[in-house]
């Protein structure tokens, strides 16, 4: 299918590539070859995108590059013109466009950390609130403060974990204050920390359960243990099993399971809370808020193990852990670590002991970030944002692998899960994964997936099928991604049968 707007020459055709390059290259061509001259406005991005059946994140892209490198300007209330690059247009040669097949590995645009191209489940940084944290970072460092460039603040800038506790009881129902909040590098810093903490805890031996299946890197993280045990997860969330000797840690994602999506219903959460009030309980749980931000239907229905209306006894014995990292960039690597008031000292005692890892110049940047509302604003955006992203995998799932797999439509998160149907589940080399031989098909064809299966520890209970993010990725990549699934799979069961 072809759409044109005939003023502009413009085009985006389905196998092209991805379509904001497509219009980045017409757009170049036109000024090179004289059919656009300089000072000629061009359509909003809205009506170019109405224009030729696209996105407007897809046109706004387009422009957003051609601007940074100075062949469009914006004009303030104006528009869009084409920039003064008399230069360009004579110097520049310009390769005639050439039509990209799905056979042809270079059709879609490698990411700047791989080769491979994937479903990215990263922040979508090019609707980035550029100027307002731009206005954030001079406002907090016009008159720096001295103990951050001194380098101290060895629990985290004060004005931060403050605007923290207002945002955590606000927007999450999460009661605490500022003295038990404890600034961290991102997820994988604030389990070290904890590792570190629950380990000096009696002195005994540490029991270290993590859901099954969960985020791979986290068995990465504590391969160093040897004590390492597995918490199945069902439709009610984690189950709860029986402890074993020494202390036991189970880290938790119960608000919204990594991978699976599911919530801990209310029933397995109290059954939970009331282990954990338990006189010399065994029990200790990490609750890690994995992209809960990202609610796309309704609120979250089950509060926080850690919220106000959890008993005292079990609060004590939770600390919760959240990331900064999900919602602005991955760059920033800011995150925190929520802990009960009675383990702070403990936690500081260690942090002092391995040293702070987070930055703190950031973090005066993320505090008046907060305090001017420019977090939350962006917060909301980014859920319409990524609403419309989900909504438009979902559509092409139905068009092109309803015939392999089955999925449900996820209420909120960053990613679709996806599984084989029951027909084409059975093992097509030996014990591999069925999920496991597609992904390494892909890999011929340049695209990255990542396998249900391999977030498994105990391959006998592994599901089958794909983790697929959506929000950081454009509606072209995922529909050239889609269709090169559908040409592996239509060749693998036609070779098979």
């Amino acid at each position: 299918m072809k759409y044109a707007i005939a003023s502009l020459r413009l085009s985006i055709e389905d196998e092209g590539g991805p379509y904001y390059q497509q219009l980045i290259s017409q757009i170049q061509q036109g000024i090179a070859s004289g059919e656009l001259a300089v000072g000629d406005k061009l359509p909003s991005s809205r009506l170019l995108a109405t224009s030729l059946g696209v996105s407007r994140s897809t046109t706004s892209r387009a422009y957003d590059q051609l601007i940074a490198e100075g062949i469009l300007v914006s004009e303030l209330k104006r528009g869009v013109f084409v920039a003064p690059q008399l230069a360009y247009r004579a110097e520049r040669k310009v390769p005639r466009r050439e039509t990209s097949t799905l056979s042809n590995k270079n059709h879609l645009a490698p990411s700047h950390k791989s080769q491979y191209v994937t479903f990215d489940a990263g922040v979508d940084v090019e609707v980035f609130p550029s100027k307002e944290w731009a206005a954030s970072m001079r406002r907090s460092w016009l008159k720096p403060d001295y103990h951050v460039m001194q380098g101290g603040y060895l629990t985290g800038y004060p004005p931060l974990k403050t605007a923290l506790v207002d945002y955590l009881y606000r927007v999450r129902g999460l009661d605490c204050c500022a003295e038990q909040i404890i600034i961290t590098a991102g997820n994988r810093d604030s389990l070290q920390l904890l590792q570190h903490a629950l380990s000096s805890i009696d002195g005994g031996a540490v029991n270290w359960w993590l859901e099954e299946p969960t985020y791979p890197p986290i068995w990465q993280a504590f391969g160093q243990h040897s004590n390492i045990q597995s918490i199945a997860t069902d439709h009610e969330g984690p189950c709860l099993v029986e402890p074993i000797q020494g202390e036991n840690v189970a880290i938790l994602t119960p608000n919204r399971q990594y991978p699976l999506g599911t919530s801990i219903s209310s029933q397995r959460r109290q059954k939970w809370l009331q282990t954990l009030q338990e006189e010399s309980s065994p029990w200790w749980v990490i609750e890690d808020d994995y992209d809960n931000e990202f609610v796309y239907q309704g609120r979250m229905e089950v509060p926080f193990m850690q919220s106000a209306q959890a008993h005292e006894a079990s609060r004590n014995k939770v600390f919760f852990v959240g990331s900064f990292s999900k919602v602005l960039f991955r760059g920033l690597r800011l995150g925190f670590i929520v802990a009960p008031m009675a383990h702070v000292t403990l936690l500081e005692q260690i942090q002092s002991r391995i040293g702070m890892s987070a930055s703190l110049p950031m973090q005066p940047v993320v505090a008046d970030f907060l305090i001017q509302g420019n977090f939350d604003r962006h917060l909301n955006r980014m859920r319409r944002h990524y609403r419309l992203k989900r909504d438009m995998l979902l559509a092409l799932l139905s068009e092109y692998l309803s015939a392999w797999f089955d999925w449900k439509k996820p209420r909120g998160g960053m990613h679709v899960l996806i599984e084989f149907k029951p027909e084409w589940r059975r093992p097509q080399n030996g014990q591999q994964a069925l999920d496991c031989i597609v992904a390494e098909r892909l890999q011929q064809d340049s695209i990255s997936l990542s396998p249900l299966s391999l977030h498994y520890r105990h391959v006998m209970n592994a599901k089958v099928g794909f983790v697929l993010g959506f929000s950081g990725i454009d509606e072209s990549t995922m529909k050239h991604l889609l269709i090169t699934m559908r040409s592996v799979l239509l060749k693998m069961f036609k070779n098979a049968s």
